[in-house]
């Protein structure tokens, strides 16, 4: 089997788990993975301020949990500890490990591929996860599709932005990553009336992300 077919079969795998996560705070049905996925550990650090306090929108990133994967060393906050799942190369056929936070507002979804030098692979990556998510949706409504697809440029490193929707009024955004030793992706869904406040968590998410080997392969 190809690296290909192995990436595509992980990207499935991602957008079930992302509609598995969503429950109901999708509108989309429940689907279920090819291969269940392996809890996996996470290294998390509090936040500077109580996440428990009054102020601040629920997208402050003051509130959020920092989250290291400690296989790449990439670090990101989430509004809150992730639940993680992770793949292996014995059973899914690549090393890789998804954290997810369900919310209110919707579903986020940061996940990690031990894949490098994969940048001729963002669309068909961008095309895995939309496959994967509508692989055993109940209706026509509730099938996502891609736009507004651009090329981008992050820390130097090739990468892919989308915004997501569906007929139903689903919406996200989704950002891919090429790195020079790991694959990021970073999916945002919401419901229908969700859209300003997940795309705010989106942003926040977006900024909070620090690759180390990004900032060591392309400064100076």
């Amino acid at each position: 089997m190809t690296r290909r077919s192995h990436f595509q079969r992980l990207l499935l795998l991602a957008a079930s788990t992302t509609v598995i996560a969503g429950g109901a705070v999708l509108p989309s049905s429940a689907m279920a993975a090819t291969a269940a996925p392996h809890p996996a550990t996470v290294t998390t650090v509090a936040s500077d301020h109580d996440a428990h306090g009054q102020h601040g929108s629920p997208a402050s990133a003051r509130q959020w949990v920092e989250t290291t994967d400690t296989v790449s060393g990439i670090k990101f906050r989430l509004p809150e500890k992730p639940k993680v799942m992770q793949f292996t190369r014995d059973v899914d056929g690549m090393n890789g490990r998804l954290y997810m936070v369900k919310t209110e507002n919707g579903v986020i979804v940061f996940a990690v591929f031990d894949l490098p030098s994969a940048q001729g692979e963002l669309k068909d990556a961008l095309q895995g996860f939309v496959d994967g998510y509508n692989a055993d949706t109940q209706s026509a409504k509730h099938k996502l599709s891609s736009t507004d697809v651009h090329k981008i440029k992050v820390h130097g490193q090739p990468g892919l932005d989308a915004r997501l929707s569906a007929p139903d009024g689903t919406a996200g955004s989704a950002r891919l990553i090429a790195g020079d030793s790991h694959f990021i992706q970073i999916i945002s869904l919401g419901p229908k009336g969700k859209e300003k406040p997940m795309s705010e968590t989106y942003r926040q998410l977006l900024a909070s992300v620090h690759d180390p080997h990004a900032h060591a392969t392309h400064t100076g």
